[in-house]
């Protein structure tokens, strides 16, 4: 590929790189603090391409502008190179989904021993009484390795609805290190009411309820008094 027809398409990898960054969409891949480095990563592609474009240019002898076309396409590039730009406006034009069900199902509901002991304190701020709103992900590990915490009280889950087996369901949210490639999925057993659809986004409103037993470890359960249907964050990962 000649260096002007990769230039231009440098650029529109930065440009597509800049319109996640622009638009929130990067939310789906990565964790918030990464915008400002795609937003300059993808400025930087687009400033050395264009750069690189035209110091080509300029090198140039006059007689360069009359090379033989061999029937593959303009200056000798094949047609085929062309194609390399149809994934580019894909991405810009495209609406990819954040993770969901299909991949929470692929992982264990199983939580994970913490490496540190969590004080009994962070209670202590929310009276016995009325629901406490917690992240999913911490739900899932202090509702089995912090019992005593966690009985006799209500909590308030946001997450996506994930299938299990024989009629059950787990209120999910996937938890990103630093992208989806090592995303991670807090799953909690919902009981005492019909699943709804795959995928939905919902808030449960229930009180905490003995961890599910599974030859590979407990899972965080929540006996469910309410189910209400909500709409997505712009943030889906915890």
């Amino acid at each position: 590929m000649k260096r002007n027809v990769a230039g231009l398409v440098i650029v529109f990898v930065g440009a597509a790189v800049v319109q996640l960054a622009v638009s929130n969409t990067y939310l789906r891949y990565v964790k918030p603090g990464m915008r400002w480095m795609l937003l300059a990563a993808g400025l930087i592609l687009i400033a050395l391409a264009v750069a690189d474009v035209l110091m080509d240019t300029r090198k140039k002898k006059p007689e360069d502008e009359h090379e033989h076309d061999d029937g593959h396409g303009h200056h000798g590039l094949p047609r085929a190179a062309w194609l390399l730009l149809i994934p580019i406006f894909a991405l810009l034009v495209v609406d990819p989904p954040a993770l969901g069900a299909a991949a929470a199902q692929r992982q264990s509901p199983v939580a994970s021993k913490p490496i540190q002991p969590k004080s009994n304190s962070w209670l202590a701020d929310n009276p016995q009484g009325g629901p406490v709103t917690l992240a999913v992900r911490d739900y899932s590990v202090w509702a089995v390795w912090e019992k005593e915490s966690m009985k006799g009280r209500s909590f308030s889950l946001t997450g996506f609805v994930t299938p299990a087996k024989n009629g059950s369901w787990y209120v999910t949210r996937m938890g990103l290190t630093c992208c989806v490639a090592d995303a991670t999925a807090f799953m909690v057993e919902a009981r005492g009411q019909a699943a709804p659809p795959k995928n939905q986004w919902v808030t449960v409103t229930g009180e905490w309820a003995e961890p599910s037993k599974r030859v590979d470890g407990d899972v965080a359960a929540l006996t469910v008094d309410s189910v209400k249907s909500v709409a997505a964050p712009a943030n889906p990962y915890e």
